[in-house]
């Protein structure tokens, strides 16, 4: 019985300090993500919403399961509060999103250049597709700015 009691234990604490670990990591200041951003050269995935959001979580949920694949080699992910009055600040001092509805998503360049956004409820598909929109506008830009 102690040893089952012991194992249940384990397990528990053991999966905490996962999670934890795991928040600790998460971003959550568009500037600093910003900054990373340029100095790995990755596109930047930001999330502007809040907690008590049903479509931010959703959102969130496809990134957790991996539903929606956001390649750290190729993405920096931003879970902006807009809440906060300095995050919000300084999203919309640096993004334009259209719409009303939670979560704004923006795709941006390396150098915070907007690539791509929506607003509200999406499905990953869609999500997919505007990753693609932002692959595509990164490309189109990145070959127009080595022309002469």
């Amino acid at each position: 019985m102690k040893t089952r009691l012991l194992a249940a234990l384990f397990t528990v604490c053991a999966l905490l300090g996962t999670s934890q670990g795991a928040d600790r990591d998460k971003l959550t200041d568009i500037n600093a993500g910003l900054a990373q951003a340029k100095t790995e050269n990755k596109l930047l995935f930001v999330q502007y919403g809040r907690e008590a959001c049903g479509n931010c979580q959703a959102l969130k949920g496809y990134i957790k399961d991996r539903s929606l694949r956001l390649s750290e080699s190729k993405y920096v992910y931003v879970d902006a509060n807009c809440d906060d009055s300095s995050t919000s600040q300084a999203f919309r001092s640096k993004f334009k999103v259209e719409g009303k509805t939670l979560p704004f998503v923006v795709v941006a360049a390396p150098d915070g250049t907007q690539l791509a956004a929506r607003t509200g409820y999406g499905s990953v598909k869609e999500y997919e597709d505007l990753l693609k929109e932002a692959q595509k506008a990164s490309k189109s830009a990145s070959s127009s700015a080595s022309k002469p």
